[in-house]
């Protein structure tokens, strides 16, 4: 069971590679003819460090909720916690491991620490739903299609969902407990237990500064990510879509990728956009598969160095492994 527990995520991963490289849209001698231009090479590297300072930053603006942390630390703990997502398929990931360095200075507990984490994930996919809406609204508005009208009404309904969920959850269920007499069923602990750890996160996103900041700094990041996909599709000789919708699909790409099926989001990155953009053209899913590979490539250059920090510190090493061994427990 231990062992199912570990792999069922990579195996899964595999299988739809396996399925895109058969179907013949994961060319990897495209994949290789791109990343090794110059041009692909210095603007990936470079848009990847961009990506991981404001993914800092944005972490950052939690941190300072509940402690002080410096610039340079919590950006270790980033590429740490990066390392993890890309290499540990089992309990511990990235998030666990970048909280548990963070409550070690001893000014925050674990679960405060965690907390920050949880906020940041949060705002991160609320900031990608709120730029799919906006986006696919105005392209919808100048130029209708099917299409695009059909992800226009996917994104604004989770957009309204998310929205409602995060303003008005803690108030429903305060008045479904104070009519509810029993206390003790399964679904209300478990529900309890939910609004209890996004406490944090409930009380942040009504903070208009704090929501502020993470919004613009998502769109930087998100901004930059997408237009470097965007420009290798266009270095494939593959006629994309206008930004504003190949932007808002990528969106919906991000959210798949995020999924904690497989390390860094392998294999289900690459079969989301393939289902996004194929409808478009075959060209456009091939080229899109690509682009979302190259960029993951980047962001496991930077996993590597996060990787050779975390050696560095014994300790850390150590208190991951036992934390490894409870979750497997």
């Amino acid at each position: 069971m231990r062992i199912l527990k570990k792999i069922w995520r990579p195996i899964l991963a595999l299988a739809l590679l396996f399925v895109l490289v058969k179907k013949g849209p994961f060319n990897l001698e495209q994949l290789q003819a791109v990343i090794l231009k110059p041009d692909i090479l210095v603007f990936g590297l470079g848009i990847m460090f961009l990506q991981v300072v404001l993914f800092t930053w944005r972490w950052k603006i939690f941190v300072d909720q509940v402690t002080k942390a410096p610039f340079f630390q919590v950006l270790k703990m980033t590429l740490v916690g990066m390392f993890f997502n890309f290499f540990i398929p089992g309990g511990v990931g990235g998030d666990i491991v970048k909280a548990l360095e963070l409550s070690k200075d001893k000014s925050a507990t674990r679960a405060q620490t965690l907390s920050t984490v949880m906020s940041d994930r949060v705002f991160g996919l609320f900031a990608m739903i709120t730029f799919s809406s906006i986006f696919l609204l105005y392209e919808n508005f100048h130029a209708p299609t099917s299409s695009i009208a059909h992800f226009t009404y996917i994104s604004v309904l989770a957009w309204v969902g998310m929205t409602a969920t995060l303003l008005f959850l803690p108030l429903i269920f305060s008045q479904i407990a104070k009519h509810l007499t029993n206390r003790s069923s399964k679904v209300f602990t478990v529900l309890e237990k939910l609004i209890s750890s996004l406490h944090f996160t409930f009380k942040t996103f009504r903070n208009f500064k704090i929501q502020g900041k993470s919004l613009a700094i998502s769109l930087v990041a998100q901004l930059a990510a997408i237009y470097f996909m965007y420009y290798v599709v266009i270095q494939l000789n593959t006629p994309p879509p206008s930004f504003l919708v190949f932007f808002s699909l990528c969106c919906f790409g991000f959210v798949a990728a995020a999924l904690p099926i497989m390390p860094g989001g392998i294999g289900v990155g690459q079969y989301a956009f393939y289902i996004l953009f194929s409808p478009i053209s075959p060209e456009l899913g091939q080229s899109t598969i690509t682009a979302i590979t190259v960029l993951q490539v980047f962001q496991l250059t930077y996993a590597l160095l996060g990787g050779l920090i975390f050696s560095l510190n014994p300790k850390a090493k150590k208190e991951a492994i036992e934390h490894e061994a409870k979750t497997l427990n």
